[in-house]
């Protein structure tokens, strides 16, 4: 990984209900990034700051970001992390804001 930290920023002063969906949200993409492997995990997190100026956890409130950019994504692998993250946030998918990212996300797949 490079010598910067993306993720230690992201999760300090989590306080409401909403902060505490969005690093849920958050925590759930880094994993899935994560288990596909390192590399992919750099490049999402370089093109979303590329394109669009904004870091993983901006995804909850902005999911299409994030299906963009791992539309770029080579083969299965984009497909492969939104099962992922389905998988992660299923439990919670009752919870309207996190249904709502869900299906952002899967659209046009």
């Amino acid at each position: 990984m490079s010598g910067q930290s993306t993720t230690a920023l992201f999760y300090q002063g989590a306080s409401g209900p909403n902060d505490t969906r969005a690093t849920l949200v958050s925590v759930s993409i880094e994993i899935a990034l994560l288990v596909t492997g390192v590399e992919t995990y750099e490049k999402v997190v370089k093109l979303l700051k590329r394109n669009y100026n904004c870091h993983i956890l901006n995804c909850y409130k902005h999911p299409e970001y994030l299906n963009t950019v791992l539309s770029k994504l080579e083969g299965e692998t984009r497909y492969r992390i939104i099962k992922i993250i389905k998988e992660e946030l299923e439990e919670y998918s009752y919870i309207k804001q996190i249904s709502k990212f869900l299906d952002t996300l899967c659209n046009n797949i």
